[in-house]
C-alpha cells in the first residue's frame, strides 16, 4: 500500500510530535533532578566548612515535586498514546484522548514552573557577605602610602 505525500507528510508529523515530547520530558527531569543533585552537592561542601549553611528547604522541594510531576506526566503521556491507538483501532471513542494529552501539557508546564520557583529561591538564598567598607559593586582600591 503506498502512501501519498500528505499521508507520509502527516506521519512524520506525527513520529516528530512524539521525538519532541520524549526530549522534552526528558529534559524536565534533567532540569529538575540536575538541580536537585547539584544543590545537594553543594550543601555537603558547604555544611564540611564553617560557612552558615543556607536554607534550600524550599529549592529541593520544588525540584522534587517538579521530577514527580514529570513521573505523572510521562503516565499521561503513555495514557494519550494508548488512548489515540484504541481510538484509531477503532475500540474506542473518539477524542478521549485529548483529555489525557492536556493534562500530561498541564504537568509539564507545572514542572517547569517548580523548576523555576526552586531555581529562584535558590538564588535567592545564597548569601554574599558584604566586606567592611568595600563596595561590593567596585573593586578594592590599594592603599596609598
Amino acid at each position: 500500500m503506498a502512501m501519498n505525500f500528505e499521508d507520509e507528510k502527516k506521519l512524520e508529523t506525527f513520529r516528530s510530535l512524539i521525538q519532541i515530547s520524549v526530549s522534552g520530558l526528558r529534559l524536565l527531569a534533567i532540569l529538575n533532578g540536575g538541580a536537585a543533585v547539584a544543590l545537594l552537592a553543594y550543601l555537603g561542601n558547604v555544611a564540611g566548612k564553617t560557612a552558615a549553611v543556607p536554607d534550600m528547604r524550599l529549592s529541593i522541594g520544588c525540584y522534587l515535586f517538579g521530577l514527580v510531576l514529570t513521573g505523572f506526566a510521562f503516565v499521561f503521556s503513555y495514557l494519550t498514546q494508548s488512548r489515540l491507538f484504541n481510538e484509531l483501532m477503532g475500540r474506542a471513542e473518539h477524542g478521549f484522548h485529548e483529555r489525557w494529552q492536556i493534562a500530561a501539557f498541564v504537568l509539564v508546564v507545572l514542572g517547569l514552573v517548580a523548576f523555576t520557583v526552586g531555581s529562584i529561591s535558590a538564588v535567592k538564598s545564597f548569601q554574599i557577605p558584604a566586606a567592611t567598607g568595600v563596595s561590593s559593586m567596585t573593586p578594592a582600591q590599594p592603599e596609598k602610602k
